[in-house]
């Protein structure tokens, strides 16, 4: 019975749903995504990006992303929940859900669509 319980928690485990094989150069592309002056790189061209200067003000930092899942839509496409974080003196630390949509190109993965959700900033 219990060789039973252990084969069944080992085919449940194969079966769920893991990260995609690119999802470290997903991750990387959101990293970049960043650092304004190398923002540019990891954009498709025509790319639809939420605009972050109206996140901007004194004593407050710049908006940080990361990916908190990744799923393949198709072999070329991604779509990432991730989370913005804003640190500032005031405000210590604030955070907004985002989501992301990459497309391979060239073998690159770059950002087509970034939106933030909720009206909290």
């Amino acid at each position: 019975m219990r060789a039973t319980c252990y084969v069944f928690l080992m085919l449940a485990a194969r079966a769920w749903p893991g990260e995609p094989p690119d999802a470290d150069a997903i991750r990387k592309a959101i990293a970049t995504f960043n650092d304004p002056h190398e923002r540019a790189t990891v954009l498709a061209p025509g790319a639809d990006v939420a605009p972050l200067r109206r996140l901007a003000g004194q004593e407050v930092s710049q908006v940080y992303f990361a990916a908190t899942a990744i799923r393949l839509v198709t072999s070329d496409v991604a779509f990432v929940d991730a989370t913005g974080s804003q640190y500032g003196s005031v405000i210590l630390k604030r955070t907004m859900p985002a989501v992301f949509v990459l497309k391979r190109e060239g073998g690159a993965w770059l950002i087509t669509v970034m939106r933030m959700r909720g009206a909290g900033w």
